[in-house]
């Protein structure tokens, strides 16, 4: 798996490229946006590590050209009392946040989480197209067509409406989404799933503001209401 960490902290991004390193890891460095960007282009890491306060571009404008062009998986690094900037992140397109200061485990059991929802897109969710009235989700191009139109998903994204299609008429509670999107063992962030969901809601939903799919149950967690007719 290959990881860019982007920092302008040098310290940090040398010790976390060290310990990456010893952990089989390969690891490109970049210490600004602009760098940052033309690092990514030029290897087209798995995992982004992405510090919001960088120099030249920020984080949110790195993340805004990453998904714009690609799926990588984006992983921001927050101040530790700046939920605004997590939320902001997340509704650029990143997959997840950790907030600073961290330990080396913290960060190697969200990587590994990454790694094994990778996989199970791949072995799971990537076997079949899933339509429910004019939407239709390739899980494996991560991609939305609804009423003709191609809406490009990230991955979490997909993942997230995966997970609901196909438990249609299932509660699912926040811990439980957590935990089969986002694989964590320890129990969730709400603020999480809520920024993803709205997120997800402007794209799949006809009226997002009035949602007819995905619902909220109050309290609990989410459920999808539709019927859904499975194509092989």
């Amino acid at each position: 798996m290959k990881i860019m960490v982007a920092d302008d902290d040098r310290d940090m991004v040398d010790m976390l490229s060290y310990w990456l390193k010893g952990h089989g890891y390969d690891v490109i460095r970049a210490f600004d946006g602009e760098q940052a960007i033309k690092r990514w282009r030029e290897s087209l890491p798995d995992l982004v590590i992405l510090d919001i306060q960088m120099p030249k571009l920020d984080g949110f404008e790195v993340c805004r050209q990453m998904r714009n062009e690609t799926n990588s998986m984006v992983l921001i690094l927050t101040a530790h009392d700046r939920e605004d900037d997590e939320v902001r992140g997340l509704e650029l397109g990143a997959d997840d946040y950790l907030r600073k200061p961290f330990s080396p485990r913290q960060l190697l059991a969200r990587i590994k989480a990454i790694m094994r929802r990778a996989g199970n897109v791949r072995g799971a969710s990537g076997t079949s197209t899933v339509t429910v009235g004019p939407v239709t989700l390739d899980a494996m191009r991560h991609e939305v067509t609804r009423d003709g139109v191609k809406v490009r998903l990230t991955p979490t994204e997909s993942r997230l409406l995966h997970l609901l299609i196909t438990n249609t008429g299932q509660v699912l509670t926040t811990d439980m989404i957590i935990e089969r999107v986002w694989g964590y063992d320890e129990t969730g962030d709400s603020g999480l799933v809520k920024t993803h969901i709205r997120h997800l809601r402007q794209k799949v939903e006809p009226q997002p503001n009035s949602p007819c799919f995905i619902m909220t149950v109050p309290g609990v967690g989410y459920t999808f209401t539709a019927p859904v007719v499975i194509e092989s």
